[in-house]
């Protein structure tokens, strides 16, 4: 989900919070820090097939009723920090009431999120969610990541950096596994990767990881990254400064991005070297998990000529130094390995937040057989509500799903 979409959730969001009356249930014991072992683990949705197919419907999906119901929990786990030190994150685990004890598992990873408590562990209308009950109606085990800084994970989500974004995604398939082992059943190695916007960059990255071997005891089966911003340095940061973006859209891009980043990096000493007063006395804390898009909408200019110094702007279009360099190793996605797996890209001829350039020129540096799917003229948003379906009909072909 991107910024923009957080929009439409409005007000209601805080209050939309899924609550149960199940508390959580410790797993791990005391002192056992390994990653990917599981802290806590609370249910979040009892759903019956027909519960599911209603629910799927009323949120807006439409990929026909569900054929088995489902059970989704929210899983505390142990991961790291971009700086590798532990901590701890949230996700969704779902599983599917088919009566197979070996499940084809797929991960789901979300987009731009600003918002802690609107992610697929924690916010039962979240888009998130709805799409990983999906998956799971129709017979897979599903895992979605919050990532780091959100959902109920602790600190700050470190926005756009790719590292720890698949770090976290990652240790959340061990977790998955060992969940679903809980329950008696098993999940099938290769997993079937998905992502949306942030999580459409997230997708490359974890399946490289996958394929590596990486990630112990997974491999991978294969991609659909959806409307990702896969080609930093050539498409996406060049049209966030040239207006092919939005420009609302545009100036919530780069406040996110250069407030998280400036945690990670040497960006800037104080926002006032990046950021035009008076919202560089406020941009840093308006990305802090806790306002909602509506706040940071208000808060912030319409156009990002408005929020960053016009010198740093047209810097961001080539960037040079060390920022260059950490963004020329994040876009080694598209670069530095040959997947062995069948690849789907899904873009949106209208979308206006990634442009399709991304995918095309992403596709191009991999130089393997994919494809290219252009769901028709509409928003970043509509890209995923038509692709999903699509892909839930493709991951059917290459699993075990009955």
């Amino acid at each position: 989900m991107n910024l923009a979409k957080l929009t439409a959730l409005g007000a209601c969001a805080s209050v939309l919070v899924a609550g149960t009356t199940t508390p959580a249930t410790a797993v791990e014991p005391p002192g056992h820090a390994r990653r990917g072992s599981v802290v806590s683990v609370t249910p979040v949705e009892h759903l019956s097939a027909p519960e599911l197919t209603q629910y799927l419907q009323t949120t807006g999906m439409k990929p026909g009723p569900a054929k088995y119901g489902v059970d989704a929990y929210r899983v505390v786990y142990r991961t790291i920090t971009p700086q590798g030190q532990p901590t701890t994150a949230s996700g969704l685990v779902a599983l599917p009431r088919n009566g197979s004890r070996r499940l084809d598992l797929v991960t789901f990873l979300h987009g731009t999120n600003a918002t802690r408590n609107t992610t697929a562990s924690v916010l039962r209308t979240a888009p998130d969610r709805v799409r990983s009950l999906m998956f799971a109606g129709a017979g897979f085990a599903v895992a979605a990541p919050d990532l780091l800084g959100l959902g109920v994970g602790p600190g700050r989500h470190p926005y756009g950096d790719t590292a720890s974004e698949v770090s976290a995604a990652a240790d959340q398939l061990l977790a998955a596994r060992t969940l679903t082992a809980l329950r008696g059943r098993s999940v099938r190695p290769d997993v079937l990767v998905t992502g949306f916007s942030e999580g459409g960059r997230i997708t490359l990255g974890l399946g490289r990881a996958l394929q590596r071997g990486q990630v112990a005891g997974f491999g991978l089966r294969a991609m659909a990254p959806v409307a990702g911003p896969l080609d930093l340095l050539g498409v996406e940061l060049p049209a966030l400064v040239d207006g092919r973006v939005s420009p609302f859209v545009a100036t919530l891009y780069l406040g996110y991005f250069l407030t998280s980043w400036s945690r990670l990096m040497d960006l800037y000493k104080d926002p006032s070297e990046v950021f035009l007063p008076p919202y560089d006395k406020v941009v840093d804390a308006l990305f802090d998990g806790d306002h909602t898009v509506q706040e940071i909408a208000a808060a912030l200019p319409a156009d990002p000529g408005k929020l960053v110094r016009p010198e740093f702007l047209r810097s961001l279009a080539h960037p040079t130094g060390a920022l260059g360099e950490r963004l020329r190793t994040a876009d080694t996605i598209c670069t530095d390995w040959t997947p062995r797996v069948p690849i789907r890209f899904f873009t949106g001829a209208a979308d206006h937040d990634v442009p399709p350039a991304n995918s095309v020129n992403c596709r191009a540096k991999l130089g393997v057989p994919s494809t290219i799917t252009d769901v028709g003229p509409v928003d970043h948003n509509s890209t995923a509500e038509l692709a999903y379906p699509q892909i839930l009909g493709w991951f059917r072909t290459l699993g075990h799903v009955s």
